[in-house]
């Protein structure tokens, strides 16, 4: 209609119906307009197209800030199985629709965010023959406005949104699959994947597009006919140095997509800002993404982006842990309660109460030294002592994710990343990664699904399993680059775990491969990570009852001293001895004191006392000795912790007994599985931990005289519930790698 204006600073141009509403990120401007396939022109529907941008053809998959992150894993195979052929072939029911794509117009320069200049004040303009309100942001973007008499907008609304692509991108912010969709079409009949920014994934895409276009009958297509919706956005208030666009656009997209399918686990902790917690999980990532502290694990180690709406349990072979696991130790150790700390018997409940659990945040993080009693904040009033999961200042975020990072933040990554096993871990996945030579198509894509982080793993996963169906039903398949890449997985997993073998145990003799896969099969679940931050936790309560108590600013420190600890045992001279790194195996060693039935997350209590045992050592102790000067509270502690363990392996006796003798009385089969279950952990003490056999059944008979002790009703019903309220308990042993014949009993 007006043609493609005359300015040379601003290339790239979108013009339709203008608009403007409010939402929580701020006011928002938009067009709705539409892009197009077919014939390569100038006009702005069809420059549309290829202007659209998903996050990770934006900013270098290193460069992501977890505060910045709107959306990033895209599932290429469903793209590419079922979203083109919709939109390319005719359809029985009739037309293919989309609804709108939602893109949003952001700073950046080399592919790092930046900002916007500030919006000059309107002016009027003439352009194409008519007069227009004109907004320029420097030389990032400009807005026109058609007016109508009197230099009145008019009432037609139309619009037109200028930008500078040096600056500014057009990132696609809902709707990024059908946007992939319609790329993936046009680089394709256009022979243009290997210039574009997402080049590395033209294997997913090239072959399924010329096959849905074979598929068509000739002349039947006319691709300039295929066009869908666009709504392009931009924030008009967060220009100038202070402004914050990419957080807009973060909220922006939880607001899309409040009401869609539920994100994954992973999305939300990724995306949201309606809870500290999320913030501060972030701020874990974020701390092992920026490499400050070469001790901690790699980024690549932790999967923080999974799909799936239920992922309690890493699915990559490759990484120790994953987000979800991150925001349960900030849940714990920083929201507690405190009662879940302090006593070592308590399981977790379903149910907690907010108002205690934001009460010990501001003591863990020490909030008072932060805000006074009372202050502003974006036009709001706090109360420091109201301050707490879900009502904290949103433009004090840095302020107190400073200080989490600098305390709580650094312990728990210290404890995870340098722990002898989980730092074995690390180093055999940098080997990997540095002994990966990239020569084809197939193996760039494998090496990205391992250490980019962009979805590929996901997208590799999917072909292959659909590959094997068509395969299985007799279908023509091809193995294509993506088949081949994760075939190349598989390869790389053999090497991977022979690597860990040899930093962890030094050898990567069949033997002890086994023995490094049995160890990991605990090592690597969130029960035995949980169980090792609980510690943490557990210990810097008992600290802050020493005399003189304790300052958060030393936790780092503290935290340091318990793996120093816990490698000092793991570290021992062997000899004849037991292999002490083997200490928590259930497999590949005699007398294991892991007797744990299933090793679900809920489990992590259980798991706290073995880490505790480890400490409780002559090697272990020296080393955490300075931090007790008045032991007695540890020796409690484990104490309790002991016993409940002891109660839990009698109630799995006894089920057991149950079973194996149906009809015996459940008071003879009772004292049948005591025995059994003290004499196992007897002897693993005696084996593993360097405690006497006299000292156990000292221990032993002390808790007769314990009126405190728990009754066996009361540690069976705990530990039934324990069991109940864990999603995955149904099954008898479900580890995170492969190893089901390792780990069973």
């Amino acid at each position: 209609m007006f043609g493609s204006g005359t300015k040379l600073t601003f290339r790239d141009c979108v013009q339709g119906t203008w608009g403007s509403f409010s939402t929580p990120a701020g006011r928002v401007d938009y067009i709705m307009t539409k892009a197009r396939l077919g014939d390569d022109a100038d006009d702005p529907e069809r420059q549309l197209t290829k202007s659209l941008s998903p996050v990770r053809e934006v900013m270098e998959a290193g460069d992501l800030d977890f505060n910045q992150l709107l959306q990033r894993d895209l599932d290429d195979h469903r793209v590419a199985v079922s979203l083109i052929p919709y939109l390319l072939k005719p359809q029985a029911t009739g037309p293919a629709f989309f609804p709108p794509i939602v893109a949003v117009l952001l700073p950046f320069r080399n592919k790092r965010p930046s900002r916007f200049p500030v919006l000059d004040a309107p002016t009027v303009v003439e352009d194409d023959g008519a007069r227009w309100e004109q907004e320029q942001a420097g030389t990032s973007f400009q807005v026109q406005r058609l007016l109508g008499g009197n230099d009145r907008l008019h009432p037609a609304n139309v619009g037109k949104l200028w930008w500078n692509r040096t600056e500014s991108q057009l990132v696609v912010l809902d709707g990024q699959h059908r946007a992939m969709a319609l790329l993936a079409v046009e680089r394709t009949t256009t022979n243009s994947w290997q210039n574009s920014p997402g080049a590395r994934f033209r294997s997913f895409y090239e072959n399924q597009v010329k096959q849905a276009l074979q598929d068509i009958s000739h002349g039947e297509l006319d691709l300039s006919k295929v066009e869908v919706p666009v709504t392009v956005c931009w924030f008009p208030d967060q220009a100038g140095e202070d402004a914050k666009p990419h957080e807009a656009a973060r909220k922006l997209f939880v607001d899309v997509n409040k009401e869609a399918r539920p994100p994954s686990e992973s999305r939300i902790i990724l995306l949201s800002d309606a809870e500290l917690s999320n913030v501060l999980t972030r701020r874990l990532l974020s701390e092992l993404r920026n490499g400050h502290d070469e001790s901690y694990l790699p980024l690549y180690a932790v999967e923080y982006d999974n799909p799936e709406v239920n992922s309690s349990r890493p699915a990559r072979w490759s990484v120790l842990t994953n987000i979800n696991l991150l925001k349960t130790t900030v849940e714990r150790c920083v929201f507690g309660p405190p009662k879940y700390l302090k006593d070592v018997t308590l399981r977790f409940g379903s149910r907690q109460s907010s108002a205690e659990q934001d009460a010990f945040m501001r003591e863990q993080l020490d909030l008072t030294s932060l805000f006074p009693a009372q202050f502003e904040d974006g036009g709001f009033t706090y109360q420091r002592e109201s301050l707490g999961n879900s009502e904290f200042p949103i433009g004090q975020v840095d302020t107190i994710s400073d200080r989490f990072a600098e305390t709580w933040g650094r312990g728990i990554l210290t404890v995870l990343s340098k722990t002898a096993p989980y730092a074995a871990h690390a180093k055999a996945l940098t080997r990997l990664k540095d002994d990966w030579h990239v020569d084809d198509t197939g193996l760039t894509l494998a090496h990205d699904a391992l250490f980019s982080g962009v979805g590929v793993f996901w997208t590799l996963r999917d072909s292959y399993e659909h590959y094997q169906e068509k395969k299985a039903l007799g279908a023509k398949t091809t193995k294509s680059d993506v088949i081949k890449a994760w075939e190349a997985l598989k390869v790389r997993e053999e090497n991977f775990e022979t690597y860990r073998a040899v930093e962890f145990l030094e050898s990567g003799k069949p033997e002890a491969l086994k023995k490094s896969k049995a160890a990991y099969a605990v090592f690597n679940t969130h029960a035995c990570q949980l169980g090792l931050v609980l510690t943490l936790g557990s210990l810097w309560q008992l600290r802050k009852e020493q005399p003189g108590g304790a300052d958060t600013k030393d936790l780092p420190a503290f935290a340091d001293a318990l793996v120093k600890g816990w490698n000092a045992y793991f570290s021992q001279d062997q000899g004849k001895a037991k292999d002490r790194r083997l200490a928590f195996n259930k497999a590949e060693v005699n007398h294991p004191l892991n007797q744990i039935g299933n090793m679900d997350t809920a489990q992590s209590v259980f798991f706290r006392y073995f880490w505790m045992q480890a400490l409780d050592t002559p090697a272990g102790w020296e080393h955490i000795a300075p931090w007790f000067p008045d032991r007695s509270g540890f020796d409690r502690m484990i104490s309790a912790a002991r016993e409940l363990y002891l109660k839990l392996c009698t109630d799995q006796q006894l089920k057991a007994l149950k079973i194996s003798k149906p009809g015996s009385a459940e008071a003879k089969l009772r004292v049948e599985a005591q025995q059994a279950a003290s004499n196992s952990i007897k002897r693993a003490l005696r084996d593993w931990f360097y405690l006497s056999e006299d000292t156990y059944e000292s221990w032993l008979s002390s808790l007769a005289k314990s009126p405190a002790a728990l009754t066996d009703d009361e540690i069976s019903s705990d530990n039934d519930a324990l069991i109940a309220e864990d999603d995955d308990s149904t099954s008898e042993n479900v580890p995170v790698t492969s190893l089901e014949d390792l780990i069973g009993d």
